[in-house]
């Protein structure tokens, strides 16, 4: 498979803030965007231009493997917030991307993310795996109880 990602690719994309994007223990009613949700969107912008970028090909995605951000700034519900994605690195299936989230007014949030390209069958599979090793195992703690 040909992972050709480019250096220098721009994903730009806007949303809108909603009420489950928000923070709870501030004040009573809606909040702030939290620092979660900024990150979630900053991962999809990345995720999105990877996707862009490979071939269409539905056993292939990416996730998330690195994040570094700072959040920088508050923006209430109901506000567009643009975030940019920038391919800085690419190491054969590894890519690094500098984020960045604004509203109208000022940056909101910036930092490094790092995807990995994987085979979803393959990481299913190991995934499976795993889930069924745990499930193995909290049989053996509950025998000991």
């Amino acid at each position: 498979m040909d992972f050709s990602v480019k250096i220098g690719t721009l994903k730009e994309r806007k949303i809108r803030v909603s009420s489950n994007q928000t923070t709870s223990f501030l004040w009573e009613g809606e909040n702030v965007l939290s620092t979660p949700a900024m990150i979630s969107e900053m991962e999809e912008t990345c995720r999105l231009l990877l996707k862009q970028q490979i071939p269409l090909d539905p056993e292939w995605d990416s996730v998330g493997t690195v994040v570094n951000v700072k959040h920088l700034a508050a923006t209430p519900v109901g506000t567009e917030v643009v975030l940019k994605a920038k391919v800085i690195g690419v190491e054969g299936r590894r890519i690094t991307f500098e984020v960045e989230a604004s509203d109208s007014i000022e940056k909101l949030g910036e930092g490094i993310h790092e995807r990995f390209i994987i085979n979803i069958p393959r990481f299913r599979a190991k995934f499976d795996e795993k889930q069924k090793r745990l499930t193995e195992k909290a049989k053996g703690m509950d025998k000991e109880k």
